[in-house]
């Protein structure tokens, strides 16, 4: 089969007439020293002053033998002011073949015009890249989410605030990575193929390793590795990666999703606790340069944090007291509630979660749903857990991490129960954890928080797939010639 694809015919004639006149079209390495931002933000220094930038043109205004371009680059975009006495010749006879969408260098003074705008006056100007396909006229914008999502370099071409949010998303990770280097944390890379998917409770991804003749998983967490570290003598380890847990995608969750997991040897939950109100509330402030933001139309404030039990947050919000009253209650949010602490877990998933607004941390969380987390010594129904919610949903999970491989052999054994009952995710019993265990792991503090997440709330975006450069989308076919055809 030959492929090909359709492009406009006026650009490639374009095409053929900058090859014939003894231009590239498709240039090499351009040096700049400025940027759009730059010059508007200094221009008192540099009015008058030779500079040269590159970037592509997104307006064209063509007045006889004057012509302005507007030129964005990665910091934002500046007119460009096109004069036949101030060009050299190549360069005027260069602008004929030039369109908007086609990626331009630009050298020249700056300067402000007459109605007051700050330009460039372009003494030479090459092409670097002609565009063989026009930009749309205007975009979808929230009218065609998907329109956008699918052709995601053109959202980032026609939207600034979209690429904003990922440039702002890339400063919350990079904060995160500056706060656990000052605390001297290790980063590790984890196996993303994994023999037995563990660290959490979720469906994996099936592949085949064909060089073993064997199946194995995409990670659905880092946790059983990370504490392999600690149990071989790192005291302070993280990984930032990605996840990939075979479920539904909404809003708030994707398949594949960005995860930070910590673990601390000779800490414990009271530990996570404070390393996670640190990062999340410079990450927030990393993006907006304030604590105080709006999610969804609220107002969050990430400079103080609640903390309250899970069994207590039920109570309050449902008015029940006994047992009796909160296992039948648990029932009907899920058939499947056969204890207090299930009846707790699935109420507070029913009815508090979606409604915690400002960053709270919720403790004490059921044995049933907690298999690798510390009990409380007073009441073994609970554990040494904390799940930090804001603006409706999880950010972060972190324990008191089970450090008795005797009483790990008995989790696993109750997640084998659970299977047993109908369960789908549980975690599978992995053998060489519990060898490393038995070797000896300190006690030790882990959290997991999701980047993504915490990202959504810190550039106020409704959908996870706006803080994801790349978002998995629906497939479409596609003819020979590029057109779209139909949703699969």
């Amino acid at each position: 089969m030959v492929f090909s694809f359709k492009f406009d015919d006026e650009r490639l004639e374009k095409l053929k007439a900058l090859r014939a006149n003894g231009y590239e079209p498709y240039g090499g390495k351009f040096d700049t020293d400025s940027t759009a931002l730059r010059i508007k933000g200094k221009f008192e220094t540099l009015e008058n002053k030779e500079v040269t930038v590159a970037g592509r043109i997104i307006g064209r205004r063509d007045h006889g033998k004057i012509k302005f371009f507007d030129l964005m680059d990665d910091s934002g975009s500046i007119q460009i002011y096109l004069a036949e006495n101030r060009l050299d010749e190549k360069s005027y006879n260069l602008l004929q073949y030039l369109d908007v969408g086609d990626t331009i260098g630009v050298k020249g003074a700056v300067i402000k015009t007459r109605v007051g705008e700050i330009s460039v006056q372009a003494s030479v100007v090459t092409i670097l890249s002609k565009s063989l396909l026009p930009l749309p006229h205007r975009w979808f914008g929230l009218e065609d989410t998907e329109k956008r999502y699918r052709k995601r370099y053109l959202d980032f071409i026609m939207n600034p605030e979209s690429k904003e949010k990922i440039k702002r998303s890339s400063a919350m990770v990079a904060k995160v990575r500056e706060i656990l280097a000052n605390r001297g944390f290790t980063e590790v890379i984890v196996p993303v193929l994994q023999p037995i998917p563990g660290g959490a409770n979720a469906k994996p991804f099936v592949t085949h390793y064909n060089s073993l003749d064997r199946d194995f998983y995409l990670k659905i967490a880092s946790e059983l590795y990370l504490k392999r570290l600690i149990i071989g003598g790192f005291e302070k380890v993280f990984d930032i990666s990605k996840n990939f847990r075979n479920e539904g995608v909404d809003t708030r969750h994707n398949p594949e999703f960005m995860m930070l997991e910590l673990y601390q040897a000779y800490g414990d939950l009271s530990t996570m606790l404070e390393i996670t109100e640190e990062i999340v509330r410079a990450c927030i402030f990393a993006a907006n340069n304030t604590h105080k933001v709006e999610f969804n139309g609220k107002p969050v404030d990430f400079s103080k944090f609640e903390i309250r039990t899970m069994e207590d947050a039920v109570k309050e919000k449902l008015g029940l007291n006994s047992e009796e009253e909160i296992i039948n209650k648990g029932k009907k949010a899920d058939s499947k509630v056969s204890s207090y602490g299930e009846a707790i877990n699935a109420l507070f998933e029913e009815y508090v979660s979606n409604e915690i607004v400002n960053p709270t941390f919720i403790t004490m969380f059921p044995i049933e749903v907690s298999p690798l987390a510390k009990s409380f010594e007073k009441d073994k129904r609970f554990v040494y857990r904390f799940e930090l919610y804001a603006c409706g949903f999880e950010l972060a999970n972190a324990f008191s991490e089970l450090n008795d491989p005797q009483e790990q052999i008995d989790r696993f054994n109750e997640e084998a129960s659970r299977k047993e009952k109908g369960i789908d995710e549980t975690q599978e019993f992995d053998r060489d954890f519990i060898e490393a265990m038995g070797y000896g792991m300190p006690p030790t503090g882990g959290v997991g928080i999701g980047i993504e997440r915490l990202q959504m709330i810190g550039t106020n975006s409704r959908t996870i797939k706006d803080v994801i450069p790349f978002p998995q989308l629906k497939t479409i076919e596609e003819n020979q010639t590029g057109s779209e055809t139909e949703e699969l």
